[in-house]
């Protein structure tokens, strides 16, 4: 039988979650911890996700109760019941997450889907929204927050997020929790024509990632989540046919048990096994300093001699170090002039790029949502307001500004000490409660 592969039954393939990609990014990974049950402990990040959807949740369906969009006196009760190190996180999306309290429908909404893309097992939330296939559920989710706007055929999802990195839901890479569960609102709500996706990075202010889908897109929706489904289904295939399980380092070897124990097959490979986290930044700061450095060397070379640096390596490929000549567009607000700007008929400034735009806007009104993204760099227009003679100016155009979080991560400066989590105990690898 070893090596042979074999038809199995769906039904003992466990539905995918949104962690299901990830851990097969790995499929000894997966074979470990969901064939062979041998689950990695949760500890900290566990229970810190948990707490941090349990109160979001509790938030969100006080606030709909009490028909308000924000409470923080509530909140802070809330946090309080969270763990020492989710309450911290949650200060970030405190003060600016506000809740659609007439249209949310509900809070961790348990949603499932039959191998055929039907309803089944139904929550009681949504009893006569839909018929139950009364199937085995193949593809199962957990949405944190569902707002449903009937009227205008739209639904939001809010999925509430920890990490200290955001993302787009629209990456490749990242794509999957947002396509299937739009797929669940489509499939669940006939009346949907557009699902919108959003992350809510909670521990910054209004960091929001978003991806939009439409119903004409459910065809492509079904087929990439069950091609996720099918490489779920291969890889117990090959398990019971006892082919060799291979591994593969990814961003999921810090949930696994196998790299934990020291027992991964690629062990001495895998650059996530090879020394403590602490040496890859002492590592970091070592190869930081120096290119800077190289490349300040290479520069006054080049500088000096006007002649490019050039590497040939064996196979007779050629680099350079040198000056690279490029073209880029700018579009400026105002037509320059020798003295100023110049003036139309009327005595206005002339704004070449400004009159396309409003000329476009009055004639095709229909067409103007994308005109609302566009945006001036605060970098630049600084540059020019923060003078004494502009101060007025400067507080005036502050005042219109538009905060934008973004978070990054860097090597920071040193610290006068070091960042210190509270040590909890956490209960066993939880799929719905894991940062994934």
């Amino acid at each position: 039988m070893k090596g042979k592969m074999v038809k199995i039954d769906a039904s003992i393939v466990p539905p995918t979650h949104q962690s299901t990609e990830l851990l097969m990014g790995c499929k000894k990974n997966y074979v470990t911890q969901i064939i062979e049950g041998h689950r990695n402990p949760g500890g900290v990040e566990s229970r810190r996700g948990q707490e941090i959807h349990h109160t979001m949740s509790l938030y969100l369906s006080h606030c709909a109760r009490k028909g308000v969009a924000m409470d923080l006196s509530a909140f802070d009760e809330f946090s309080k019941g969270a763990g020492a190190v989710a309450s911290k996180i949650l200060v970030g999306v405190r003060d600016s997450y506000e809740v659609d309290f007439a249209a949310l429908f509900a809070t961790e909404l348990r949603m499932s889907l039959d191998e055929d893309f039907h309803p089944t097992d139904l929550s009681a939330e949504l009893d006569g929204t839909c018929e139950d296939s009364g199937e085995d559920a193949g593809y199962v989710g957990t949405l944190d927050g569902l707002n449903l706007y009937r009227s205008e055929g739209k639904i939001v999802i809010d999925d509430f997020k920890s990490h200290p990195r955001p993302y787009n839901p629209s990456d490749p890479d990242k794509s999957m929790q947002g396509k299937e569960y739009s797929l669940f609102c489509f499939t669940h709500f006939p009346w949907a024509n557009e699902v919108k996706f959003r992350l809510i990075f909670v521990r910054f202010r209004k960091l929001v990632r978003e991806v939009v889908y439409t119903r004409d897109e459910v065809p492509a929706l079904i087929e990439s989540v069950r091609s996720m489904r099918s490489r779920q289904k291969a890889i117990h295939e090959e398990y019971i046919a006892g082919k060799e399980i291979a591994a593969t380092g990814n961003d999921g070897c810090v949930y696994c048990p196998l790299l934990s124990n020291r027992e991964c097959p690629i062990l001495q490979d895998n650059p996530n096994a090879q020394g403590e986290p602490s040496e890859w930044l002492s590592s970091s700061l070592v190869y930081s300093a120096y290119a800077k450095v190289n490349t300040a060397r290479m520069k006054a070379h080049v500088q000096g001699t006007g002649k490019p640096i050039i590497l040939r390596d064996y196979n007779q490929k050629c680099y350079s170090f040198g000056p690279v000549e490029s073209e880029s567009s700018v579009f400026p607000l105002f037509r320059k002039t020798e003295s100023g700007i110049a003036m139309d008929a009327q005595g206005n400034p002339d704004m070449p790029i400004v009159s396309l735009l409003l000329d476009y806007a009055h004639a095709t009104p229909d067409d103007t949502k994308w005109m609302g993204n566009l945006l001036i760099s605060s970098t630049k227009l600084n540059s020019y307001l923060g003078t004494k003679a502009r101060a007025m100016l400067d507080q005036a155009v502050t005042d219109t500004a538009d905060k934008v979080t973004k978070a990054t991560l860097k090597v920071s400066k040193p610290l006068d000490s070091i960042p210190e989590e509270p040590e909890e105990e956490g209960d066993s690898w939880d799929e719905d409660g894991e940062e994934f």
